[in-house]
């Protein structure tokens, strides 16, 4: 190859640069966008906050226990307490029942909604309306013992096929 090939090489190359640095930064957008994406769908149930109001009750992850080595045998959660206000970080000024405030804002994550055992014994009435509705169903199912039992009897002759 001669000087003037290898020039005319090296400034078509250079012509090219800028279109190729442009469709290397959409592939780039675009690649990226795509893994959020993947992310977000991976692991949306562990990014979905809820937003607690002032006035809602509250337990408090007890980090101090999660890093011990005997975390077994302690209390996993403090509380419960009551939601403050919201700092403009996202964090949560919390206070005991009694009005009495931390001293330290609580992140997100290390809360919990409190569930008060009228609300666990509401839950359990409403799955309790379900059982009944379901047995509801199967009473006004119309059983045919003439099909039940020749269904049972074409299952013993397949096990004496066997």
């Amino acid at each position: 190859m001669s000087t003037s090939d290898l020039l005319a090489l090296r400034i078509r190359q250079l012509m090219k640069k800028p279109d190729d640095i442009a469709q290397a930064a959409s592939l780039l957008k675009k690649t990226r966008f795509r893994s959020k994406e993947i992310f977000e769908r991976c692991y949306e149930r562990r990014l979905r906050r809820e937003v607690y109001k002032p006035g809602d009750l509250v337990l408090v992850c007890n980090k101090a226990v999660e890093q011990s080595a005997d975390r077994k045998h302690h209390l996993r959660y403090l509380g419960p307490f009551q939601v403050v206000r919201q700092t403009k970080g996202g964090s949560y000024v919390v206070s005991e029942l009694d009005g009495a405030i931390w001293r330290q804002g609580v992140v997100a994550f290390r809360l919990l909604p409190f569930i008060s055992r009228e609300q666990v014994e509401e839950l359990n009435w409403m799955d309790e309306d379900e059982d009944d509705e379901d047995e509801e169903d199967l009473e006004d199912v119309d059983w045919n013992e003439d099909e039940i039992s020749s269904s049972s009897s074409t299952d013993e002759d397949q096990e004496e096929d066997l």
